[in-house]
């Protein structure tokens, strides 16, 4: 490690905590990966890996140099030896948890909000959005392209499923002992020059780490010695995917009501509520909490494949721009109001017809918030050929999918996304009447309140 605590004169955090082991280290502990072809075979990931090696040698920008005199650029943590992302070293970490039981959607709802993402934060909130482990992110690039890029555009595509130990999950070796450590999709966020705080950009950029769970490592007894999931306890907010096509209480009504086959044959059944319970199980484990303590951290239930059940909520009506108003000429803010009431109406729709599901999230968080999403805008088609559901990308249209992130930044950051209430926004009423906001409706109302509170 160069000295005076930097790399490339970029001034490094005190503390890194490693996005796989999550392991906390001081920066002059970090791995080099060897960058000569021949030097392989690390005794953490195997015969087909560059060395991981502690430098002696460094160039004069602070680059290490490996034995065979070769420039290295990449870095890896002292325990596992898998790579940290250069942004981990300079911006705080975020770390965020996406579970629900297997089959309810994360992956396509990972992949349709990360997309979105990437337009609506630097469109309206002035936030740059990029991917700072493009290595470690690739299956969901892959997942992006398959679904909003796909040159055949007409044909029926899939998502394959999160497997315990598929692509999404990387092991290690310790001795004789293999861990599976879940693969964190890891993205740079930075204010732009058009943001309102750019002067304090060091200070709120984070480095997000987010985490695709497979359903089955939640289900009860699902966790093993050698499939942690630590970052349940360090993520600064869960999201929760609570899928009502698996609910046989929303199937029922949504009888001759949805075209979505998951509603219908295609569809089965699991007990989510116990997903999230397990989950609870093991924040509390890890932290020493006792079994009465909630999560100080934001719940948000994403209620999935709102285009199969929107017929039992005919009074949501989920504009983006109802919630994500201009604030101003560069950026907008949500309107929490907005925000709240949709909330509330959801929760309403869940205690009527799955409340053991609310009495599991609020009794597991202080603050449980309900966000209807869909990642795909309709609901998908049986490929004739296999039996399984695809979608056509031409028909793609999310709904509000990228809506949890940007509340999960506004909640877990001080002042990179905004929010705002507006004095004369949408309330119960308007979502009744079917009424649609302007994205420049209320201009005045909402920025005061921003620079006020600063929240």
């Amino acid at each position: 490690m160069a000295a005076g605590g930097k790399i490339l004169g970029v001034p490094l955090r005190p503390r890194i905590t490693c996005p796989h082991c999550w392991k906390e280290f001081p920066p002059h502990e970090l791995l080099w990966v060897a960058a000569h072809s021949e030097l392989r075979g690390d005794p953490r990931l195997g015969q087909d890996e560059q060395i991981r090696f502690l430098p002696s040698r460094f160039t004069a920008d602070g680059k290490a140099i490996d034995v065979q005199g070769e420039t290295c650029k990449d870095l890896a943590c002292p325990q596992c030896h898998l790579s940290v992302a250069w942004a981990l070293l300079e911006t705080q970490p975020l770390f965020l948890s996406i579970l629900g039981a297997p089959g309810s959607g994360k992956s396509y709802f990972l992949a349709s909000m990360t997309w979105q993402l990437r337009q609506t934060l630097r469109d309206r909130f002035a936030v740059n959005f990029t991917d700072a482990d493009p290595l470690n992110n690739q299956v969901l690039s892959e997942y992006e392209e398959r679904l909003f890029l796909n040159p055949q555009e007409d044909q029926l595509v899939y998502l394959p499923k999160t497997e315990l130990e598929g692509q999404l999950y990387q092991s290690v070796v310790y001795g004789e002992r293999r861990i599976w450590y879940p693969r964190p999709f890891v993205f740079s966020l930075q204010p732009l020059e058009d943001h309102i705080d750019y002067d304090k950009r060091r200070l709120l950029s984070r480095t997000l780490c987010l985490y695709d769970n497979a359903g089955e490592h939640f289900l009860p007894g699902g966790e093993t010695s050698n499939s942690p999931s630590k970052h349940l306890a360090l993520s600064e907010a869960l999201f929760f995917l609570f899928d009502p096509t698996q609910h046989p209480k929303f199937r029922a009504r949504c009888k001759g009501h949805s075209s979505d086959p998951q509603m219908g044959e295609h569809g089965w059944s699991h007990r989510q509520d116990q997903v999230l319970l397990e989950a609870a199980n093991r924040v509390r484990t890890h932290t020493g909490a006792s079994s009465s303590d909630k999560l100080r951290q934001p719940l948000v239930v994403i209620v999935t494949k709102y285009d199969a059940w929107r017929s039992l909520a005919p009074n949501l009506q989920l504009d983006l721009n109802q919630i994500v108003r201009r604030a101003g000429k560069t950026m907008s803010a949500l309107d929490s109001r907005v925000l709240q009431t949709v909330s509330n109406m959801v929760r309403e729709l869940l205690n009527k017809y799955a409340r053991e599901l609310v009495t599991a999230a609020e009794g597991f968080a202080e603050e449980a918030v309900y966000i209807p999403v869909s990642a795909l805008g309709r609901g998908p088609e049986i490929i004739d050929s296999s039996g399984m559901l695809g979608v056509r990308p031409r028909d793609i249209r999310p709904i509000w999918s990228e809506v949890p992130l940007l509340f999960a930044l506004n909640r877990c950051t001080k002042g990179l996304i905004r929010v705002g209430i507006s004095r004369s926004g949408p309330s119960s009423a308007d979502h009744e009447s079917g009424a649609s906001a302007s994205p420049d409706q209320d201009q005045e109302n909402v920025f005061p309140r921003l620079k006020e509170t600063g929240t």
